[in-house]
């Protein structure tokens, strides 16, 4: 569908190729991987930094449980990339609770 506007037949075409992109990865990939990028951006809040990482790195790990079960699936990557983020994710927000945190409140 047109954003404003009839559908063009380029939009169709994209909207497809979405659909082909999208069933061709297990759903714990994606998953991993926007989980993983909160986790990353919102570290300083230790309770959603370190929630979100330990999905990513869950959501990782079956997601390659799942291409090695299935190999025409794709999106390795996806959950690598997922799994590498959540562990910075978790990694930053420990670092912030507990070494720069406690430093600015002693000044």
């Amino acid at each position: 569908m047109g954003l404003l506007g009839k559908e063009s037949s380029r939009d169709v075409a994209r909207a497809d190729a979405f659909k082909v992109w999208i069933s061709a990865r297990p759903g714990h990939a994606i998953i991993s991987l926007c989980s993983g990028v909160v986790a990353v951006l919102d570290a300083f809040t230790l309770v959603i930094g370190i929630a979100a990482g330990l999905l990513a790195i869950i959501a990782g790990l079956q997601g390659l449980g799942r291409i090695q079960s299935q190999p025409q699936l794709l999106g390795k990557r996806l959950c690598i990339a997922g799994m590498v983020l959540g562990s910075l994710g978790i990694v930053l927000s420990l670092v912030l609770w507990f070494v720069v945190y406690p430093m600015l409140s002693q000044q």
